[in-house]
């Protein structure tokens, strides 16, 4: 009678203990996995810092380098336009002054660029309507479409997005991705620009730029936001260093993958009005 009555005891409490034991090693197993993304999580935030303060030790350089040319240069660019004057009947020593002109004006556009990309300034955050940044961005462009024949589809939603930002930032790096898209594309490329969908619980616009381009090869896909990376044979390699500066500036993000059906995407996350 007495081990009839121990018997119901002892299996529940073997099975209590079973129980017990599957939740400390169900719980072991998540504190496991979680004690791994955390560390994760924290080697690419380590990543990043390290990449930041790398950046920032080069765009001082750079910023350095591009003031102590621009002086010299602005002599040059004055010199060319007096002497431009004063050949005005003399054609052939006229077309060779205007095309030190031209060099001088392209390397002051490669000094911008790195002052820019250097600059790091705080941006002068306020309301803007997403479409307006988005039409002027496309009439500086309007040459290269033209000159292109290239196609380019905008996504009416992009009206009914606010930012909170610099416009002058934006628009400067909304510029650079259609640019750098329309280069992508090619002669009778077609790019498009809509609005995409964040995933994260914040208040955030995404903004997609795509090409359908040859794309971005895999093992470059890390390097493209990596300052004087670039290939372009006539590119410097700032243009989206500048992007990713501008947009970590306003608390967002950008990111490049590849788009379905061949092809690029850029992704700029902004914060909303």
């Amino acid at each position: 009678m007495t081990t009839t009555m121990v018997e119901p005891e002892l299996i529940a409490i073997i099975n209590k203990y079973n129980d017990v034991t599957e939740r400390l090693k169900h719980s072991h197993e998540l504190l496991g996995r979680e004690v791994t993304r955390l560390r994760e999580e924290l080697d690419e935030k380590n990543k990043e810092l390290a990449r930041r303060e790398r950046l920032a030790g080069l765009g001082e350089m750079a910023a350095g380098v591009a003031h102590e040319i621009r002086n010299p240069l602005g002599g040059i660019g004055l010199y060319a336009s007096l002497l431009e004057r004063d050949l005005e009947n003399m054609p052939d020593q006229l077309d060779i002054t205007r095309r030190i002109g031209d060099g001088v004006r392209n390397l002051e556009s490669i000094v911008g660029d790195i002052l820019a990309f250097a600059g790091g300034a705080e941006p002068n955050r306020q309301p803007a309507r997403l479409a307006d940044l988005m039409d002027r961005a496309l009439t500086q462009c309007a040459r290269q479409v033209e000159a292109q024949n290239a196609e380019v589809d905008v996504d009416l939603r992009l009206t009914q997005i606010e930012l909170s930002c610099d416009a002058g930032q934006i628009e400067r790096a909304l510029v650079n991705l259609i640019s750098n898209a329309l280069d992508a594309a090619g002669k009778g490329g077609r790019i498009w620009i809509r609005s995409g969908e964040t995933g994260l619980n914040d208040n955030r616009a995404a903004i997609v730029i795509e090409d359908n381009g040859p794309g971005i090869e895999q093992d470059k896909l890390h390097r493209v936001f990596d300052p004087f990376f670039t290939t372009k044979d006539n590119g410097t390699g700032l243009g989206l260093a500048i992007v990713h500066r501008i947009a970590e500036a306003h608390g967002g993000l950008v990111a490049a993958g590849h788009r379905k059906g061949g092809g690029a995407a850029f992704v700029m996350f902004l914060p909303r009005a």
